[in-house]
């Protein structure tokens, strides 16, 4: 019969193929979040090149265009090398893959995106949102990632990864949509609160960025904001605010509020890629420091086995001639040291599994939050026919009523369901 520490040796093991596992998302992580940076550009320069009256940013956006299909090459290539058949498959079995296939679905259409943009044969409105559609399908992907991690560091650096990239969306999206605004010379009520809500938006994300954050990354961070823009942006953000009391919008502050954002999210951008270089570091970590470990029960399982060869045949328990009780011989065959060797092992292991569920757990409730607020979402849209966007400010808007967390105010209506009447 294998004893119990063949079955820790073993799975000493399989922690290992989970980490090298683990390694592989995070190494497609670092990847989707440089195509996410260069999309979020390339949809910067379509929306100025469908709203400008000449071709003053065509070349612009060719250049930008390039950039971002050899982003999508490497990404697409390790999308393959993760396919079924390839043989290095992550963990996240059905739910990753079903999340890697919407990612393959909504990068296929980016040529005919890109083709009518050249054209001028869609809106600079209805580019934006396939533009977005497209980043917000490889977000779910680093997501996806972040809920199926099995170590506690490295789900904590991928949460905090996750956010970081959501945080510089809502960025890129109050860029457009501010652009827009001075473009136009003017914004209207509902303009006003959709870049409020962005604010309000990337400034939650940024908040658990830190929460999960390593002293490192937050280190950095704070150096990077030192230098951003921000003053000046909250100068434009205030006077986009205040054309709403009846004065306009000078439209030549359209291409600075442009420049202002794009540089903050260049700044927000080298957070990212030093993140993502912190993960894979992390991983690297991780595995070296479970094959030391692996390496050390190897070596006391291989000193029990030899031990137990060595072992002369015990009688049953009873006394000799001295009286002394042959069964203590037997009590600790592989000797005291040893013995307490092998059971330090396994407290030691059980130890630290109750410590990795404990702290992955604490992980996850903050990604439980997001998934309560996108069901919701859903079902608003389902059952109101509104958008995603106004669907939020719903949540929002009565979370701001109540007094309430808006992952509460969230759960209270999923809980409540049942009660809605069916859709029309």
């Amino acid at each position: 019969m294998k004893s119990a520490l063949a079955f820790l040796v073993a799975a000493r093991r399989c922690e290992i193929r989970d980490l090298e596992q683990l390694a592989l998302s995070c190494d497609l992580v670092q990847a989707v979040n440089e195509l996410v940076h260069l999309l979020q550009r390339e949809r910067g320069t379509s929306n100025l090149y469908l709203a400008s009256v000449d071709a003053r940013f065509d070349a612009q956006r060719a250049q930008h265009v390039a950039a971002t299909q050899a982003a999508e090459a490497g990404v697409c290539a390790l999308l393959d090398g993760l396919a079924p058949d390839a043989g290095a498959t992550p963990g996240g079995g059905a739910r990753l893959f079903t999340r890697i296939a919407m990612v393959l679905h909504a990068l296929n259409g980016l040529p005919d995106l890109r083709a009518q943009v050249a054209a001028r044969q869609c809106r600079a409105a209805e580019a934006m949102q396939r533009y977005t559609r497209i980043v917000s399908a490889l977000l779910a992907l680093v997501f996806e990632a972040a809920d199926i991690a099995v170590d506690p560091a490295v789900s904590r650096l991928l949460v905090s990864m996750f956010n970081l990239m959501q945080g510089k969306e809502f960025a890129g999206l109050e860029r457009a949509a501010g652009a827009g605004a001075f473009a136009a010379g003017r914004v209207g009520a509902d303009g006003a609160q959709a870049l409020s809500d962005l604010i309000e938006a990337q400034e939650q994300c940024f908040r658990r960025f830190e929460e999960f954050g390593t002293d490192d990354s937050l280190r950095q961070w704070h150096a990077l904001q030192a230098v951003m823009p921000l003053t000046e942006l909250e100068r434009l953000r205030r006077r986009l605010m205040s054309s709403l009391s009846g004065g306009g919008l000078d439209s030549a502050l359209a291409d600075t509020w442009f420049d202002r954002c794009s540089q903050r999210l260049d700044l927000i951008h080298q957070a990212e890629v030093h993140l993502a270089q912190g993960l894979k570091d992390e991983c690297a970590r991780r595995i070296a420091a479970t094959r030391v470990e692996l390496g050390d029960q190897e070596g006391l399982l291989a000193t029990l086995s030899a031990t137990a060869t060595d072992l002369p045949d015990v009688p049953g328990t009873g006394s000799d001639a001295s009286g002394k009780a042959v069964g203590a011989v037997a009590a600790e065959p592989l000797g005291p040291r040893l013995t307490r060797s092998i059971v330090d092992t396994l407290q030691a292991q059980s130890r630290r599994l109750q410590q990795v569920s404990d702290e992955l757990a604490a992980v996850r409730a903050a990604l439980d939050e997001r998934k309560f607020v996108e069901r919701a979402k859903g079902l608003l849209m389902a059952h109101h026919g509104v958008g995603e966007d106004e669907a939020y400010r719903l949540l929002r808007q009565t979370a701001m009523n109540q007094g309430r967390r808006l992952v509460d105010v969230a759960r209270a209506l999923l809980d409540m369901s049942d009660l809605l009447p069916p859709k029309a």
